[in-house]
């Protein structure tokens, strides 16, 4: 059976999410989506995500050598990206209403 793509719409909020905390590497925003989601998104999707959010204004990245003295992206939210996140903090409330009567039904079953 397949399983339904619950999350699908909010790896990129989860994205912003961490950017508010440090600016980050690909890499590391890939590790910690995977941590949250207590599994591994397929590969190449995190750099996917990030695209189409730089595209949209809402990160930018900035060329940083790293530990291997190489040049990377370092990755940082914009004022639009805070200002994305802070209209989905209603509809995010709802959903969570929604998902916590979803799973009080499922474990009666």
């Amino acid at each position: 059976m397949k399983k339904e793509l619950i999350l699908k719409g909010t790896i990129n909020i989860l994205i912003l999410v961490e950017l508010t905390k440090n600016e980050l590497y690909g890499y590391a925003i890939e590790k910690r989506i995977n941590d949250r989601l207590n599994s591994k998104l397929p590969t190449g999707t995190i750099y996917t995500l990030l695209h189409s959010l730089e595209s949209r204004g809402y990160i930018e990245y900035k060329n940083k050598k790293n530990a291997n003295g190489r040049q990377s992206k370092t990755y940082i939210i914009t004022d639009a990206g805070l200002k994305f996140l802070s209209s989905h903090k209603e509809p995010l409330s709802n959903v969570r209403v929604v998902l916590d009567y979803l799973i009080d039904e499922i474990n009666k079953l």
